[in-house]
């Protein structure tokens, strides 16, 4: 069974878990998917669990250990969720998984919550005839992956909330408005294509050693989170811009006071926050910037800003740009 899926870039930041291995998040968060780079993943019944992967050229990607082993260890969880459905034998314990993805990996495009949200969507395409998941049920096997992937099965804006407890599906996302509520562009720099030493997986376990962290879920919870999601209904690019780049910027605050400290950020990421700054001031540019686990910059703008921001880019020494905009969510490909 085969599906499409894209990443998504995070308004409201996923960062810190309450159960690490569930993927169960300490607070909620809130994305717009995007419509590109994609991600294809062909998965069928097999004697034993084999993945392979295909760079974006096309090329074999060598897979380690660790990453067949996430890929395993989804497959059981998400097992155990069906189990929790009723349905014990729909996935056997065994599968053949094939990924193309078009995401350089590594840089923080996302390239996981597109992965694991293509790969939920597979699953559920494999079992359909066993049992009808609806798209939140999807969500919670793509959490199981990756906290962000769950975002990604829906098109347009979609939060993935907490919750509570410790229950598999105590945690899953609900959209808040599709593809076609507001035509929103994202424009991405990556100031560099090397993996990040530091991945999401190994991040999130540390974000409870900052001294920031209880504040930052405080913040989200009581306020943050429901402002973006005020701001994105009414389309009012002032607040969403304040409240996005404001919790842009703790949650990286509060990487760099983890034990140890996480610096995914450097000086070209802080050049262009500078730069884009001065841009839209000058030019009352509707733009505004974010970061997720990594130094690349997203810089996200409606259609009348979209030309400038495109222009501003594409003269900044030492990236690369992909150009995106807001995207329909992962889907099975017939």
């Amino acid at each position: 069974m085969k599906a499409h899926s894209t990443p998504n870039i995070a308004f409201i930041k996923y960062w810190g878990n309450r159960d690490n291995d569930l993927r169960l998040p300490q607070a909620d968060s809130l994305s717009m998917t995007l419509n590109t780079p994609t991600v294809e993943i062909d998965v069928d019944h097999a004697d034993t669990l084999s993945v392979q992967s295909f760079e974006p050229d096309g090329s074999p990607k060598e897979l380690g250990e660790k990453h067949v082993q996430r890929f395993a260890k989804h497959l059981e969880l998400t097992r155990h969720y069906l189990n929790k459905l009723g349905v014990t034998d729909a996935i056997p314990n065994k599968a053949s998984i094939t990924v193309r993805s078009g995401i350089p990996s590594g840089i923080g495009l996302a390239s996981s919550a597109a992965v694991f949200s293509c790969l939920a969507r597979s699953y559920q395409g494999l079992i359909k005839d066993t049992i009808e998941l609806n798209d939140e049920q999807a969500s919670v096997i793509a959490r199981l992956g990756s906290g962000s992937a769950s975002r990604s099965i829906f098109g347009g804006f979609s939060a993935l909330v907490a919750g509570e407890g410790s229950e598999i599906d105590s945690s899953k996302s609900v959209q808040i408005a599709d593809e076609n509520h507001w035509a929103l562009h994202d424009i991405v720099l990556a100031p560099s294509l090397q993996h990040k030493k530091v991945g999401s997986t190994e991040g999130h376990a540390l974000a409870q050693t900052s001294p920031h962290f209880a504040d930052r879920i405080e913040a989200i919870m009581n306020r943050r989170q429901q402002e973006c999601i005020d701001a994105i209904l009414a389309k009012d690019f002032e607040k969403f811009q304040a409240v996005t780049e404001e919790d842009c910027m703790d949650m990286h605050h509060v990487m760099e006071t983890s034990t140890p400290p996480l610096k995914y950020l450097n000086e070209v990421t802080h050049r262009i926050i500078a730069d884009i700054t001065n841009l839209r001031t000058s030019q009352h540019l509707p733009v505004l910037y974010t970061m997720d686990a990594g130094p690349t910059v997203h810089l996200v703008c409606t259609e009348e800003a979209r030309s400038a921001v495109v222009d501003f880019a594409h003269a900044q020494a030492d990236c690369t740009v992909f150009e995106t905009k807001i995207g329909k969510g992962a889907h099975l490909i017939k």
